[in-house]
C-alpha cells in the first residue's frame, strides 16, 4: 500500500540506445505494483511501432531543439539525403559519454554530434529529459486524465555503474528546464514523497 498523496509515479528510462516511460496510477499500484503502463512510440517513415524510441536528439544550427527518437533519425535523415545536414547538431548513443573515468563532470562538459560537432552535454541530456516529460504530459492531457504535474512523481533511472558525478549531473540535466523529476538509483519502489 502507498503512502503518498501521488496520483502518478512515472519511471523515465533514459537509456544508452532506447528511450521511455512507464507509468502507474495510485490505485493500480496500490492492487498490483507490477504492472505499469507504458506508451507506443511509432516510427511514420517505416510503420514501425515500439515501446521505445531511439535516445537521438536533432537540433538546429543555432543549437535549438528539434526532435528526439524516431522522429530525429528520420528529419536527420532527409537532410543528408538532400545534403543540409551540415550545420545541424545530431546526437545518438551519448548517453555513456557521462561514464568516461577521464573526464570530470561539469556543466562545461561537451559530448560531440555523429559528425564530431561539439556542444555542451548539459544542454543534450536535459533537452532530451525535457522532451519525454513532455511526451506524456501531452499523452495525459489527450486522455484527459484530469492529472496535473504536481500529481506525479518522476523518476529518471541511472545505470548502476555510474559514479556520484554522473548521478548527480543527470540530476541536476533533469531539473535545469524542467520541475519536480526525481532522480532514482534504485527505481520505483513505492509512493513515498
Amino acid at each position: 500500500m502507498s503512502t503518498s498523496s501521488k496520483l502518478l509515479v512515472v519511471a523515465i528510462d533514459f537509456g544508452t540506445t532506447y528511450s521511455g516511460y512507464a507509468y502507474s496510477f495510485k490505485h493500480q499500484y496500490d492492487t498490483d505494483p507490477l504492472i505499469p503502463c507504458t506508451d507506443s512510440w511509432a516510427r511514420d517513415s517505416r510503420s514501425l511501432v515500439s515501446l521505445k524510441t531511439p535516445t537521438c536528439v536533432l537540433f538546429d544550427k543555432d543549437k535549438m531543439f528539434d526532435s528526439f527518437g524516431y522522429e530525429a533519425e528520420d528529419k536527420y535523415s532527409e537532410l543528408a539525403e538532400e545534403e543540409e545536414h551540415q550545420e545541424w547538431y545530431f546526437f545518438r548513443r551519448f548517453k555513456m559519454s557521462l561514464f568516461n573515468k577521464e573526464k570530470r563532470l561539469s556543466e562545461d562538459v561537451k559530448i560531440k554530434s555523429t559528425d564530431g560537432k561539439e556542444m555542451t552535454a548539459i544542454h543534450v541530456f536535459s533537452a532530451a529529459i525535457k522532451f519525454l516529460r513532455g511526451h506524456l504530459l501531452d499523452t495525459l492531457e489527450k486522455r484527459a486524465t484530469g492529472v496535473r504535474e504536481t500529481d506525479i512523481q518522476w523518476v529518471l533511472t541511472v545505470p548502476a555503474i555510474w559514479d556520484d558525478a554522473a548521478k548527480q549531473f543527470m540530476r541536476v540535466a533533469a531539473e535545469k528546464k524542467q520541475k519536480r523529476i526525481f532522480l532514482s538509483l534504485s527505481g520505483i519502489k513505492n509512493f513515498n514523497n
